[in-house]
């Protein structure tokens, strides 16, 4: 049954990879197009001398789906910040058990973000919100983005959770299927 479990496992994560994969991608296409926006509203602003308003906005809003897009292919590559200087003092089993107080902790705040986001998004569809800025942009497709975000990640941290656990039981490196 254990064997099972964990060939399901393996391949739910293999497919939730990817998903975090084509997040970053659609996050570097987001940061391509903000720099190539920004340039050009310089370039013309300085030669032409007319001002677009779009692009303070619109760089600005686009910096959530950027961020919360990648949180889970940067946690998949071991890209966060790192605050070793406890973490690298204790044996092998005791940062295991503390990387699964940190998931755990982690799925907690989490799982609170994603009522957060629910919640945002709730107020936007019923009062119809627009961004402050001259553009008057809809805010939906940015909290939709949040959402979709902060449930990959939370995703993503439940599968390094269960990583954790299986290094736990079976050891560093071990085989899941001797045990």
């Amino acid at each position: 049954m254990i064997k099972i479990l964990y060939i399901f496992f393996k391949k739910a994560d293999t497919v939730f990879d990817w998903i975090s994969k084509i997040c970053a991608v659609i996050s570097g296409s987001i940061i391509v197009g903000m720099a190539l926006m920004i340039t050009a509203g310089v370039i013309n602003r300085s030669f032409i001398g007319f001002i677009w308003l779009f692009v303070e906005e619109w760089g600005s809003l686009a910096l959530v789906p950027l961020s919360y897009l990648a949180f889970g292919y940067t946690m998949r590559q071991g890209r966060h910040l790192k605050m070793d200087l406890v973490f690298n003092k204790l044996p092998p089993k005791g940062q295991t058990i503390l990387c699964i107080f940190c998931a755990v902790f982690s799925i907690v705040c989490l799982t609170y973000m994603v009522g957060f986001a629910l919640a945002r998004i709730d107020y936007i569809v019923v009062r119809g919100v627009l961004s402050s800025g001259p553009m008057q942009t809809p805010l939906l497709p940015f909290a939709a983005a949040m959402l979709v975000g902060i449930c990959l990640f939370l995703v993503d941290v439940c599968f390094y959770l269960i990583h954790k656990v299986i290094e736990l039981r079976v050891g560093p490196g071990g085989d899941v299927n001797a045990t």
